[in-house]
């Protein structure tokens, strides 16, 4: 029974701790334009029956009595992302550029390939291309998006025109599974083949607005503070459970 409950408060720990990082990951992302919040998936592990022996016959099976269920602990199962639209707001940057449907994604080229962010704080790099923050392309139908003008202006269907020309169309892409996007460096997403990624018909883009990050601060201090609690239940579970065994080898003479 001691050993079972050190290593139910065992796992409770462990599932804590991976709570309080997703936590702190998303309170730390508040600010950050268009980051998806994470929250977590426990699983418990199957219940073991407790039985009380009721007499023990010599060549007789014992007789027993069942006193219920014990849990022995719980596991992370996973991690999901909330893909819930953040708010928009007002920065009048024409390089600003937000998204209103809350399931497609702009398309950069990032070294290997290519990933998927609701962040839409871009910027030009040194040639006139269109890029992130961390520098990586922006891309449209045609490749990377080149400015090459002094005025820019995207319309709500995602096309880009410098100087009253049209020279691309933003490459938004969207996923038939949007649960199998792999989160990469926080903002980013990979996506795997069964994501079924695709090109929408039809898509809304606000030049001048930045969309905002999704996380719910009180909900997730609030959140933050329950985990932390839980935490200590568990730590002082095993220390009680560690204590009595300690006891036990020390003072038992067996």
């Amino acid at each position: 029974m001691l050993l079972r409950g050190l290593y139910t408060g065992a796992t409770g720990m462990l599932v804590g701790l991976h709570q309080m990082d997703v936590v702190a990951n998303n309170l730390a992302n508040a600010s950050t334009p268009g980051f998806r919040s994470s929250g977590t998936v426990q699983r418990a592990f199957p219940a073991l029956l407790i039985e009380r022996v009721e007499k023990i016959v010599s060549g007789v099976d014992a007789e027993r009595a069942a006193l219920g269920e014990l849990g022995i602990g719980a596991a992370v199962d996973g991690t999901y992302t909330n893909f819930a639209v953040g708010a928009l707001r007002q920065t009048d940057n024409p390089f600003d550029v937000a998204l209103l449907e809350p399931d497609v994604f702009f398309t950069l080229a990032v070294g290997d390939g290519q990933r998927y962010t609701r962040n839409g704080a871009f910027q030009l790099n040194t040639n006139g291309e269109l890029v992130n923050a961390s520098g990586h392309q922006v891309l449209g139908l045609q490749g990377p998006i080149r400015v090459d003008g002094t005025k820019m202006i995207i319309d709500q269907d995602g096309f880009v025109y410098v100087d009253d020309i049209l020279v691309d169309r933003l490459l938004i892409t969207a996923f038939q599974a949007p649960e199998m996007l792999q989160r990469e460096a926080g903002q980013y997403f990979v996506a795997l083949p069964e994501a079924g990624a695709f090109m929408p018909a039809e898509f809304v883009t606000i030049q001048g607005q930045l969309e905002q990050s999704n996380v719910n601060t009180v909900q997730e201090l609030v959140k933050l503070i329950n985990v932390q609690r839980a935490y200590e239940a568990n730590q002082r579970a095993v220390r009680a459970a560690d204590e009595t065994l300690g006891k036990l080898v020390n003072e038992l003479n067996v």
